[in-house]
């Protein structure tokens, strides 16, 4: 038999996954304005443009970076999605958030198999995103985010 969670302890988790969510509504609604706009290349090209800097400025370090910043968040989304299992009880959103666990599994996996092409020289650092899966990714974790307020708040 499972130990039973306090409502204490439960409520504290609301409140964590809301910021959690809440900080991912703020930051994803940049992207995802222009996305809606139609726009989305000039966001996508300053973002390149700031990683081709910051890869200049740190030099060979960059390769432990960009790997640790990938593992950052596959921790951060894998802490995200663990939230919003233990919180929600909304089955709707809960087989939505299993679908979009599948989603950024194979996301993750293609941005690290095109980060391990970069380093070896195989790719161009101009193709290490895939835009099309970058844009699908942030409109969901957006939409997904505004859905998991909306639960805390009306649940």
């Amino acid at each position: 038999m499972l130990p039973r969670i306090s409502i204490k302890v439960v409520k504290e988790l609301a409140v964590t996954l809301g910021i959690f969510a809440g900080s991912i509504l703020f930051f994803y609604s940049f992207y995802f304005v222009r996305i809606i706009r139609g726009n989305p290349e000039s966001f996508e090209g300053e973002l390149l443009q700031a990683l081709a800097n910051w890869m200049v400025q740190k030099g060979s370090k960059v390769r432990g970076h960009l790997w640790m910043m990938l593992l950052l968040s596959f921790s951060l989304e894998l802490l995200y999605f663990a939230l919003v299992f233990a919180v929600i009880k909304n089955m709707a959103l809960l087989i939505f958030t299993g679908l979009f666990v599948i989603v950024e599994i194979y996301h993750l996996t293609s941005f690290g198999l095109s980060l391990a092409r970069f380093f070896r020289g195989d790719i161009k650092l101009k193709h290490l995103f895939n835009w099309r899966l970058e844009r699908f990714s942030a409109l969901i974790f957006y939409t997904h985010s505004l859905l998991v307020l909306v639960s805390i708040i009306v649940y």
